[in-house]
């Protein structure tokens, strides 16, 4: 199953909103007053070219701590490729239609996801211009988490940074080790088990290993102190992976004995099944489904619309 990786920033930043605006964007988040924080759930770009209509990716309504009912808009896009030579133009006409929308200042901010190793730096801004005269100059923050270095952040005490060091530059041959020192490290944070869960399932889906590199992450959990909170984090997650598995085997094999059930009792009345209905029969999931089915067989009369 593909990773729909828009939307596991997109929930990161929302349960971690304050960190990410005093990780990338310290001047602005001095004056917003993180008490008073609204995300715009059905903003939408129109593109009336090509008509098509989309949602835009995060859109968070902010006051001010200079009181009163000031508010600005904080617009955040999350690419997980390249960006396109139009890219900084569509970020402006986003902010452009926000700005008619709503009148008040707005900080847009792109954020690009990819593993990729850019050889030229993306624009962070458009111009119009006509000659020699530019008439609209629109900036942007540009965030390129694979350019940034993990290091700068090892001494941060902001949770959120721990987990998007996965996706920042390190280097691959030791990510056994990385992927044990980010955990330590979001698991010395004092935040709710919640949060913390949303760190540490981002850091699973953004280094998982397997073969050579799972050996190495599992002697080093196992065998250094410094990692003793990651080994008891892992077995609870791996005893929870269990129970969910043996759960789920029970619910299917419940599933399955209804089924068979409710095709021996239509052969005991009725002979042999079409194939046909003995497929449809097994294919069926729903528990409920299969209950009603099994009342409905004292009174049947007919194979005829029995599943209808």
């Amino acid at each position: 199953m593909a990773i729909d990786h828009d939307q596991i920033f997109k929930t990161l930043i929302e349960s971690f909103f304050r960190e990410f605006m005093c990780l990338f964007c310290p001047t602005e988040s001095a004056l917003i007053d993180f008490g008073r924080v609204e995300f715009l759930r059905k903003e939408y770009f129109t593109d009336t070219q090509r008509g098509k209509r989309r949602s835009m990716d995060l859109v968070v309504k902010v006051w001010l701590l200079s009181g009163g009912e000031r508010f600005i808009l904080i617009h955040i896009e999350f690419e997980s490729r390249r960006p396109s030579p139009h890219f900084a133009r569509r970020m402006f006409r986003y902010v452009a239609q926000l700005f008619l929308r709503y009148d008040v200042e707005i900080v847009p901010i792109a954020v690009f996801t990819d593993d990729a190793t850019w050889r030229q730096t993306a624009s962070d801004y458009f111009e119009l211009s006509v000659a020699d005269k530019t008439f609209v100059r629109f900036q942007y923050h540009l965030i390129k988490l694979r350019s940034l270095n993990y290091r700068q952040f090892l001494l941060s005490e902001n949770p959120l940074a721990f987990a998007l060091m996965a996706k920042m530059d390190y280097n691959r041959k030791e990510q056994a080790r990385m992927k044990a020192d980010f955990l330590r490290l979001i698991l010395g944070c004092p935040i709710d088990p919640a949060r913390q869960s949303l760190l540490i399932e981002f850091v699973e889906t953004y280094l998982p290993l397997a073969g050579e590199e799972l050996e190495q992450f599992q002697q080093l959990i196992h065998h250094e102190e410094q990692y003793q909170d990651v080994e008891v984090m892992v077995t609870v997650y791996e005893q929870r992976g269990i129970e969910k598995g043996i759960e789920k085997g029970i619910e299917k094999g419940i599933e399955k004995g209804k089924q068979t059930t409710l095709v021996r009792l239509l052969q005991r009345k009725f002979g042999q099944l079409p194939p046909t209905l003995e497929d449809s029969i097994m294919a069926i999931e729903s528990s409920d489904r299969l209950d009603q089915l099994l009342l409905a067989v004292l009174e049947a009369t007919t194979l005829d619309g029995f599943l209808d």
